[in-house]
Parts: structure tokens; C-alpha cells; sequence
């Protein structure tokens, strides 16, 4: 009986779980969809790049939609049983709170498996591959990034303004460029002619440029300089992926990144980067099964009238640990928090509110002190305080 009642459980949690993953992941990836459109249209890549790309993006993105969808499934499922009454049955029938609660641990240890799968071996492997399809249109399509008669503005570092896009492709007529990549002494360059290659030597985009001017600029008026070309080229960093040598830290596997770390300046800004990127390979699952166990209080104890709160709060605490998770890896970069702590803030912060939640349930008691029940259910307020 409690095999058939644990597997019964699951299933309850599988179909909402199954939704919720669908809609998040979704609803994130739309964000992308704008600029997959564009490349397909304005610039002609074909369908099946775009479809390898959405494919490699997916892991990316199943890190932090599959513990927030388990968590929703969870509450959701949770919530189904307490309002039809299915959760007293099973205790007045003599179901244990460990019977009970054992299939709903055991999906929240599956999902931060998976969790771990995909932030330490897959989600690396999809970046790698995302580098590689990008290598390989632009050996084709080096002119990918630029669009005529408009200030371009997806190249690291430079501003450019081109007046028209000839055939062949990669030929440009009537380039304007502000190069502000040193602040100091930035550039202003015009050209009658240019051409964009694909350096496979080197792994960038060139840009080629003919018969122009250069006008360097200073603070001071004797540092101002113009110069005339026949030929001056700029490397180019197109969708602000950069495809040059070595690789990011969001390619790297474990072994690449101890050894990048071996060969970092402790606390300069790449060892920062590499620390984090390490730690939070690893933060991540810990956080989604965090999530997953919190899900379990908030669906067993909303009651039948909590079903909306219940969820509403479990978005919340979601949103606030992605909140978290993301300011503490910007002040890890700067290092104004240790590198190898900050993935973990999110973590110790909802490592001590759990044990506080599942005492509650244990203990059949409600998870929101009195006095913040009142703001938080209006239904609770006695006359006198309606009055």
C-alpha cells in the first residue's frame, strides 16, 4: 500500500511539474526569439542554424527553469490534494509523515540531479557547441553583425555606421566608426571601402577598411591626431560573443577551470570569474533541491482557501533567490564579497528558513506568525479590526 501511495504521489506532481517546465521555459526563451527572427530574416541564415541554436541555448536555460517548474509543481500538486481533502484521508487512514513525505524528497533529489547534470556536464557542452556554430556562420557570413544605414551597436567597444552593403557579401561602402574601446584616446573613423573576413588563424572578424581617416582624440587639444589610410583593419566581436582564442568561462568543463585557475592572478577579475564560475556549478543543485524542499510546507500547509497564496509565495521565493543569486555573483566579480562564498549566499539564506518551515508542518502549525497572518489573510481579520 504505501509503494502504490508513493507512486500515486508522484504522479500528482509529474503533470504540473511537466506544464510549469513548458511555460517558464518558454517564457524565457521568447526573450530570444526577437534576435533569432532578425538573423533569419534581415540576414538570411537558414532554419536549421537557428534550430541547432535554440538547441544548444536549451540547457542553459533548464538550469533555472527545471528547479523553479519542480518547485511549482510541487505547491501545486500539494495544494490539489489539501483542497480535496486527499492529505487527512491519508493520515486518518495511518499514513506516516515520513511515508507521506518520502516520494516528494526523493522527486526533489531527482531534480537537483538533473540540476547538477546540466550545470557541471551539459549546459558547458551546449555553450562549446554554441561557440562552434557561431565560428562556422561567420567563416561564411562574416557580415552577420552589420545592417545599412544604421548605428550598429552589437560590437564590443565601437559604434559603426554603415552606408550601404554590397555584393559580395562582407563589402561595405561608406563606413563611419567610433572606436571608444580606449576611453583615454578614442578613435573616429571614416572609409570609402570595407570588407568583413573571417581570420580562421586568429578566430575573429576583421574588418578591412580602405581609403579613409583617422582622428584620434585626447583630453588635451596637442593630443588630437588625424591620420590617412589606404588599409587599416579591426577585430570585431559580433552579438557580443567574442570568438577569439581560449574559452569562456561558461564553456570551460571542471578540469579546464582548476586549471585556468592555476594560471590566474589571485584576486584580479579572471580568478574572480573562474572561482564563481566553479562554485556555482555546484550552489545551483544544492539551490534547486532547497527550493524543491521548501515547496513541500507551503503546499501541505496553505489549507483548501491558501491555494493562490501558496503559489504566489512559492514564485516569491524563487524570484528572491534568483535575485540573490545574481547580485551576489556581480559584487563576487568586483570581489567585494569572497569569490568562492558568494554563489552560496542564496543557498544560506534558504538553508535557514527550511528547517523553520518543516517544523511548522511537522508540528501541524501555521508558517506565518499571527501577526503577519492578519496582512496576509484578510479573512483572518476579527470584526472588531474590520470595523
Amino acid at each position: 500500500m504505501p509503494a502504490i501511495i508513493e507512486r500515486y504521489l508522484l504522479r500528482e506532481i509529474l503533470p504540473p511539474f511537466a506544464v510549469s517546465l513548458l511555460a517558464f521555459t518558454s517564457l524565457v526563451f521568447s526573450g530570444r526569439l526577437m534576435r533569432l527572427t532578425q538573423m533569419v530574416v534581415g540576414k538570411g541564415i537558414g532554419l536549421m542554424e537557428i534550430l541547432k541554436a535554440c538547441l544548444f541555448l536549451l540547457p542553459y536555460l533548464l538550469v533555472f527553469t527545471v528547479p523553479m517548474a519542480a518547485t511549482v509543481g510541487i505547491i501545486l500538486a500539494l495544494l490539489r490534494l489539501s483542497a480535496d481533502y486527499e492529505v487527512v484521508a491519508l493520515k486518518t487512514a495511518g499514513l506516516s509523515f515520513g511515508q507521506l513525505v518520502r516520494p516528494l524528497v526523493l522527486f526533489a533529489v531527482g531534480v537537483t540531479l538533473v540540476t547538477g547534470l546540466l550545470t557541471v556536464y551539459i549546459s558547458p557542452q551546449g555553450q562549446k557547441a554554441t561557440r562552434g556554430l557561431l565560428t562556422a556562420v561567420l567563416t561564411h557570413r562574416a557580415d552577420l553583425g552589420i545592417k545599412e544605414q544604421t548605428f550598429n551597436t552589437d560590437f564590443d567597444g565601437l559604434t559603426m555606421y554603415v552606408n550601404q552593403v554590397t555584393s559580395p557579401a562582407g563589402s561595405l561602402k561608406g563606413v563611419f566608426i567610433h572606436d571608444f574601446r580606449e576611453l583615454d584616446h578614442p578613435l573616429s573613423v571614416y572609409a570609402e571601402k570595407g570588407r568583413v573576413e573571417f581570420d580562421p588563424g586568429r578566430e575573429t572578424v576583421l574588418l578591412t577598411l580602405s581609403d579613409g581617416w583617422i582622428i584620434r582624440w585626447g583630453r588635451e587639444p596637442d593630443r588630437w591626431h588625424t591620420i590617412e589610410f589606404k588599409t587599416y583593419q579591426l577585430p570585431l566581436e559580433v552579438y557580443s560573443l567574442a570568438v577569439k582564442g581560449g574559452k569562456s568561462e561558461g564553456e570551460m568543463s571542471l578540469g579546464d577551470l582548476w586549471a585556468a585557475l592555476g594560471g590566474a592572478a589571485p584576486g584580479s577579475e579572471p580568478y574572480n570569474r573562474l572561482v564563481v564560475e566553479l562554485s556555482q556549478r555546484f550552489s545551483l543543485p544544492v539551490g534547486a533541491l532547497l527550493l524543491c524542499l521548501l515547496a513541500v510546507p507551503l503546499g501541505l500547509s496553505s489549507g483548501p482557501r491558501g491555494r493562490p497564496f501558496g503559489l504566489i509565495v512559492g514564485l516569491l521565493l524563487f524570484l528572491v533567490y534568483y535575485v540573490v543569486f545574481t547580485a551576489s555573483w556581480r559584487l563576487a566579480v568586483t570581489a567585494s564579497i569572497p569569490p568562492a562564498l558568494a554563489p552560496w549566499l542564496a543557498n544560506l539564506l534558504f538553508l535557514a528558513a527550511t528547517p523553520y518551515f518543516w517544523w511548522c508542518m511537522v508540528k501541524e502549525r501555521p508558517l506565518w506568525p499571527g501577526s503577519w497572518r492578519r496582512y496576509l489573510r484578510p479573512d483572518l481579520l476579527s470584526r472588531r479590526d474590520r470595523e
